[in-house]
């Protein structure tokens, strides 16, 4: 984002906000200070039928700014400078001059439209921000991040001649690092260690007497910190970037899988460490425990799809994750459908194994080289 300011002799200042071209423009804005907290903004973005809107807001902290009826200067859409049909769009107004003679300013730029062309549209957050001084001594001032410093967080003073509009690639804020790692890590542990031990479960328990120890190694002694570092990165993103907690399907659905993440565990060490000696069934914990992991894996699924499909580009203001994360998604899902529930043709060996095994309880280990006749209906 470039910001070109012309003093007028009309005792008016004309402000150009110009998009690099990098990313896809949603909308730009500049305030009249050095932080968002009260501070007058202007707000500009082009809507699908050609028109652009010019809102007027404020925030009493780093919340989305809402529309101010009377502000302290009334901005006018200059259209003769505002230019949407090139590859570097550019918005253009014109306010009041005040005594300033050098003028701080914040700024912000986000690739994704307000949901409406009205003023009081909902805005996501801004990819970039930061903040630059102008100096208005000169009859023009410029101010381009790319010239700035890499970060694009923030900027510094710049006057006297017109920007260059350049390339730069934009970096990831702090939080949105947060996010990412957050992502990485709890996809990790959610969709790969937890399948992983229900395999394991479900393909070994016939074949292998440890195989209790691989489970339970991989569900809880591996992805529990492995899960827990990933949901503790992501409060620090939303505490990062000033957003409010649990105010979406995803953030919610974020705590309800720890819930029931600990829920299985707990129900898991139940039936492992507490047995019915002289049960002649299968309890119905068990069909509860597989039913339970099931459901979390599921939902974990589902949870990373809202991640990257809305999540990201909803809180970040930046461009959707690439197609191929999509195709990446359904081909997990499939490959752990199908070695799963493949693995169920291993049902009727494992209940067979489990008639025995509680047979021989009530009536004792029968001698070696012994066979009996189990009835079925044990």
């Amino acid at each position: 984002m470039c910001i070109s300011a012309i003093v007028n002799s009309n005792s008016t200042v004309t402000y150009v906000l110009q998009s690099t071209g990098v990313s896809s423009l949603g909308w730009l804005a500049i305030g009249f200070g050095s932080q968002m907290a009260n501070t007058p903004m202007v707000i500009m973005w082009p809507n699908s039928d050609g028109s652009t809107t010019l809102s007027q807001r404020q925030a009493s902290a780093e919340v989305m700014p809402t529309v101010v009826a009377s502000p302290p200067r009334v901005a006018i859409m200059v259209a003769s400078l505002t230019a949407l049909s090139s590859t570097m769009p550019q918005l253009a107004f014109s306010v009041p001059a005040n005594s300033d003679s050098t003028q701080n300013l914040i700024w912000a730029f986000s690739s994704t439209p307000p949901d409406s062309s009205s003023v009081s549209a909902v805005l996501q957050k801004h990819l970039l921000s930061g903040v630059v001084q102008l100096n208005l001594k000169a009859n023009s001032a410029s101010f381009n991040p790319a010239q700035s410093g890499p970060s694009g967080t923030s900027g510094g003073a710049a006057g006297g001649s017109a920007s260059s509009s350049g390339t730069v690639k934009l970096p990831l804020l702090l939080y949105q690092k947060y996010v990412v790692a957050h992502a990485a890590i709890a996809t990790f542990g959610f969709i790969v260690l937890l399948p992983t031990g229900a395999l394991i479960a479900r393909w070994l328990r016939t074949t292998n007497i440890n195989w209790f120890m691989g489970h339970w190694v991989v569900q809880l002694a591996i992805a529990g910190p492995v899960i827990g570092l990933g949901l503790a990165l992501g409060v620090l993103s939303v505490i990062e970037s000033g957003a409010p907690h649990l105010n979406d399907p995803h953030k919610k659905l974020g705590v309800a899988l720890l819930a029931l993440y600990v829920a299985q565990c707990s129900l898991g060490a139940f039936i492992h460490f507490i047995k019915n000696p002289e049960r002649k069934r299968r309890p119905a914990q068990n069909y509860a425990h597989a039913i339970l992991g099931l459901t979390i894996i599921a939902l974990a699924l589902y949870q990373v799809w809202i991640g990257f499909r809305t999540e990201w580009p909803l809180n970040t203001g930046r461009d959707p994750v690439p197609h191929a994360a999509t195709t990446a998604w359904i081909v997990w899902t499939v490959v752990l459908a199908v070695a799963y529930f493949g693995g169920l043709i291993l049902l009727k060996k494992q209940f067979e194994r489990e008639r025995i095994a509680q047979f021989n309880r009530i009536h004792g280990t029968p001698p070696m080289g012994v066979y009996r006749t189990i009835p079925v209906d044990q």
